[in-house]
Formats: C-alpha cells, structure tokens, sequence
C-alpha cells in the first residue's frame, strides 16, 4: 500500500453531525471512486481496494485482491472475509498501514459499482450502466439501501471495514488507560478495551447493571444523566450497550431521558453478527402503567438493511393490553406477576429466551430492585469528577428498612484523559459468577 508519513485524520468529539475533517475526508474517498471508475473496462475482474487517508487528500489507494473471470463483487468480498478470519496478520498488516475505508469495484445486476465504506459506516457509490455514458456518485448512511444494492454487499463489505479499518478513532478527551490491577497502556484502543469489558464466550445468564455517579453519589440531575455523561463515558457506555443481547430499563428512565433504540454503525452491526448476536440488542421496558409515550423515540421503527426488533415490554398481568390497542401492535409484551411485575420471573423467561447477556441502564428503582432479588452479577460504574451539591437519586434506590445483601469485588479500574474512573465489580463466589 502507498502511505504518506502524516498523521491519522481524527473525528471530533461531537457524535451528531460531520466536522470539516470528516466532510473533507468523504468527499476524497468519493473522488478517489470516480477516478477510478473511469479506467473500469466492461467485463474485467471485480477489485477489492483499501484506502488510506492522509491530509490534504487520499492516497493511491492499494489492490488488496483481484478476482478473476467469473467472480462477482460478492464473491471477492467473501473470500477476504475468509482470509481475514483465517489469518489475524492481514487484519494486523492492513490496520498498521492505515486504512480508513473499503472499497470494491466490478459488475452487479448489469451496472458498473464503485462501493465504498469508510470505519464511521459512511458509504459511497459511483455506478454506471454499459452503453450509457457518464458515472453518477454518492455518499451518505443508508446509500445501499436507498439504491436497491443487495444487503449481502453491504454486510461483507462491512466486516472487512470493522476487521481492516477498525473502529473509529476515538473522540477528543476519551482516551483510556488502565489503571489497576495493573496500570498498563495509557491509550487502548477500541480491541484492548473490549478486552477490558469482555464476559467469557460461555456466559449465561449474566445481568449488568450500567451506570454513572458524581463524587457526591448523584445518579441524575433533573430525571437525567446528562450532566454526569462525558466522551469517556459514552465510549465505554457504548461498548457495553454493542455486546448485550438485552437492553433493560425501567418506564421512568425512557421517559426522562426520550430513549430510542440504540444506533449501531453498519461495521459495528457486522461485528455483532459476526460474534453471533443478532444486529440489534432488544430494548426491554420494565412498567406497571404502560404510560409511554408511543410517538417517543423508541417506538419509531428504522430504515436501513436491518429492522431493530420491536420494544419488549415487562408488564404485570393486570396491565395487560387487549389486542387491537395501539402499544399492543407497536411492542412485544412478556408478562411477569399479577400486580407488580415480578423481576425474577421476568429475568428467567429473558434468559430462557436466550437473552444471555442482559444490561439494566436503571433508573435507580429498577437497578434497586434488581439489588435486593440479587439477581445482579455485576456493575460497570463510571464515577464523573463532579460535585454537583444538589439533591438527586443514586444509583439504587428502594424503601427504607433492611438494605441488599451481598459485597462486591474490583475486578478492574480504568481511567479517562478528563479524570473519569471506570469501576467493573463482579460478585464474588461460585465460578459462574465470576468474570475475567
């Protein structure tokens, strides 16, 4: 591959919206697509291209492979993937160099494609028809879908970009290093802190409980945790949320915070599915009343390759919904109690429904709740260098009288660039509670 010495061009630390580095970048990823379908012959050999950035504009980017007559884009892209599952050095090799975007080239359905994909799930697409002069190019999300390209393209294409590529760099002020047992390396990367977080492969039946507390133990200010959250934290809140089967949280906490379903890049959907879970984790909602808002954003369905699955609801029997009504129809319902809802009833029917790995978010009743029926394996906590002095829940919170049982071991600490601690403690006891 042709790389220049410069530096990796980084995101910003703001999660909505492209900065003009950004902007920038997919405009020459998109212009390197161009210049290339304009050497494309009919009837060639499909192209499997990586591309480096480097400012101003992207390098000659390097043939990875090239396919041979008879093969498809498709085929060329199942190949490497098999390759990179096969042999750890070429994801080694190609992250080394520097590649920011995927891109392969060839015929589909009678066009010519030049279908690109950088590590944030941009895509982009120049694509022509035999006999008919010219090119036309885009960019954006949900290019694939808005151009009819088979989904099977995009989710090959999107497993090289996460194994090539990589994640994302990460956002101004979230670098992490670890801090004990061992105090180790002072910037992990998006692999080292999976590592940090990982469970083992098999788990079963494991609830965490996600959450983050100021140094006077404030949970939220105004019903939210907004003014606690930081880069740092929405970096490890993120990784957590991307390797859970099930999303738990209680009605109160969808309503403060105007919860929607969890939004996953293309390349972070591809490593989901490629570590056996399905595209999107399931939101479960914890509620007695059933007073949700069904025009919130968690009720609104997706566009794209992959629907996210329906809200599941935890309801006693007593607010069951008669069939016909409006929640009926926009969510999924598993009944748990008569009166109140019965939390290891519910837990017990999640797990044998193969939600293995259940994140509760809170809010502190529901985390309460959960910590007095023990039903808590452990806790990923982030605690903000704030002293908000104000008053507020805490993580937990429950009737006065007698508290949970049970002690709680560290099993790793983590620090961030802006002075937030990152806590993991495990239960200790039996070998299946126990996490590495």
């Amino acid at each position: 591959m042709l790389v220049g010495p410069d530096q990796h061009a980084t995101t910003s630390a703001k999660r909505s919206g492209m900065t003009s580095a950004h902007r920038d970048t997919s405009s020459s990823i998109l212009s390197v697509l161009e210049e290339l379908s304009a050497t494309w012959r009919w009837g060639g050999p499909p192209t499997l291209l990586t591309i480096s950035h480097r400012p101003p504009k992207p390098t000659v980017p390097a043939i990875l492979a090239s396919g041979v007559d008879g093969d498809g884009p498709l085929d060329l892209l199942a190949r490497w993937i098999d390759q990179c599952r096969r042999h750890r050095g070429i994801v080694h090799t190609q992250r080394d160099l520097g590649v920011d975007a995927v891109a392969v080239s060839g015929e589909i359905d009678g066009q010519y494609i030049g279908y690109a994909m950088d590590r944030n799930g941009r895509e982009y697409l120049v694509r022509g028809q035999r006999r008919v002069p010219g090119r036309c190019g885009t960019s954006g999300t949900d290019v694939a879908a808005r151009t009819h390209l088979p989904d099977l393209l995009t989710e090959r294409l999107a497993e090289l970009v996460w194994r090539l590529a990589g994640p994302p760099p990460a956002a101004a002020g979230s670098r992490i290093r670890d801090m004990w047992p061992v105090a180790g390396l002072i910037d992990l990367d998006e692999d080292e802190l999976h590592e940090r977080y990982a469970l083992p492969s098999h788990t079963e039946g494991h609830v965490r409980l996600v959450t983050v507390s100021s140094l006077d133990g404030l949970a939220a200010v105004n019903g939210s945790s907004t003014a606690l959250t930081s880069s740092g934290d929405q970096r490890v809140y993120r990784l957590i949320k991307r390797d859970a089967d099930l999303l738990l949280l209680g009605a109160a906490t969808i309503r403060a915070e105007q919860y929607g379903q969890t939004a996953l890049s293309a390349p972070e959907i591809a490593r989901r599915r490629a570590n056996g879970l399905p595209p999107y984790p399931v939101v479960a909602v914890v509620t007695r009343s059933l007073d949700l808002d069904l025009r919130g954003p968690l009720f609104q369905r997706s566009v794209g390759g992959h629907s996210q699955p329906r809200p599941l609801l935890i309801i006693p029997a007593a607010a069951a919904p008669k069939g016909g009504t409006a929640i009926a129809e926009a969510a999924e319902f598993l009944v748990a109690g008569e009166h109140d809802v019965d939390l290891n009833q519910a837990i017990q029917v999640l797990q044998q429904r193969g939600h293995r790995r259940i994140v509760c978010e809170g809010g502190p009743a529901l985390a309460g709740q959960l910590a007095r029926a023990d039903l808590l394996d452990e806790i990923c906590m982030t605690i903000s260098p704030q002293l908000l002095a104000v008053t507020g829940p805490r993580i937990t919170a429950g009737p006065a009288g007698q508290p949970a049982d049970g002690q709680w071991q560290l099993r790793r600490s983590l620090l961030d660039e802006r002075g937030n601690l990152f806590l993991r403690y495990a239960r200790p006891g039996p070998a299946d509670r126990q996490v590495g």
